[in-house]
C-alpha cells in the first residue's frame, strides 16, 4: 500500500512546475510554395530577400490550437517594418509591413513595435540587429501572443507571462502560421535574412510553462 503524505503530493506539485515542456518529435520549416521574393536555404530555416520589394515566407503548417513557443534570429535586416511573427494565409506580406488590420500579429525589427490586426501595442526597442533573437510564445487556445527581444520583458510588460496568460496581445481567431515578411521601406537589402528556429535546435530562450517547444509540421 502507497503511504501519500504532504511531502509526496508537494514533491508531485514542484515536479511538475520543474519538468522540461513537451517538445514536438518533428519541426516545420518555411514553404517554399509560400516564397515571395526570398529564396530559402538552411534545411528551408534561413528566409533571404531576393529583391527589395515586399516579399517573404511562411511555415509548412498552420496552427488553430495549441500553445507553443519559437523564435525568429536575425541575420541581416535593413527594411524598417521587416516582420517576425505569425499570420493567417489570407493575411499575406504586403498586410503584415504595412500593419493592415486582419489576422496576423509580429514585431517590426526597425522599430520593435508589435502589430496586431493593424494596430501598434507595445515597443521591445529596435531589433534588427544581427544576432538578435525574437522569441515568440502563442496561445492558439486564447488567441493571445507574446513577443521578447533577446530573452527581455514579454510584449515590454515586467507583468506578461504566457504561462498565467497575462499580458497577452489579442489575435483575430485564425489558423496561423509562422512567418517572415521583407518591407520596401527604409533601405532594404537584398541579402537580408532571417531565420527560424521552429524546434529543430535548442532554442536561446527559455520555454514558458505549459508551452510546446517548438511548431509541428
Amino acid at each position: 500500500m502507497v503511504e501519500i503524505t504532504a511531502e509526496s503530493i508537494l514533491q508531485c506539485r514542484v515536479n511538475s512546475l520543474t519538468s522540461p515542456p513537451p517538445v514536438v518529435s518533428t519541426s516545420s520549416a518555411f514553404d517554399p510554395g509560400s516564397l515571395s521574393n526570398a529564396t530559402l536555404s538552411n534545411a528551408n530555416l534561413t528566409a533571404t530577400r531576393s529583391s527589395t520589394s515586399t516579399g517573404g515566407a511562411a511555415s509548412t503548417s498552420y496552427q488553430s490550437s495549441g500553445q507553443f513557443y519559437f523564435e525568429f534570429i536575425v541575420g541581416a535586416s535593413h527594411g524598417s517594418t521587416d516582420f517576425v511573427g505569425v499570420m493567417a494565409a489570407s493575411y499575406g506580406y504586403f498586410f503584415a509591413v504595412n500593419g493592415n488590420t486582419g489576422a496576423g500579429s509580429g514585431v517590426w525589427l526597425g522599430t520593435g513595435a508589435i502589430t496586431t490586426n493593424g494596430g501598434t501595442v507595445a515597443t521591445l526597442g529596435a531589433a534588427s540587429a544581427s544576432g538578435n533573437v525574437i522569441g515568440v510564445a502563442i496561445d492558439c487556445d486564447n488567441d493571445r501572443i507574446w513577443f521578447r527581444l533577446n530573452g527581455g520583458n514579454w510584449n515590454a510588460d515586467p507583468t506578461a507571462n504566457p504561462a498565467t496568460n497575462a499580458g497577452g496581445v489579442a489575435l483575430i481567431a485564425a489558423s496561423y502560421a509562422p512567418a517572415v515578411a521583407f518591407s520596401p521601406y527604409g533601405s532594404p537589402t537584398i541579402g537580408d535574412n532571417i531565420t527560424t528556429n521552429l524546434g529543430a535546435s535548442a532554442f536561446s530562450g527559455a520555454v514558458p510553462f505549459g508551452f510546446t517547444a517548438g511548431w509541428p509540421p
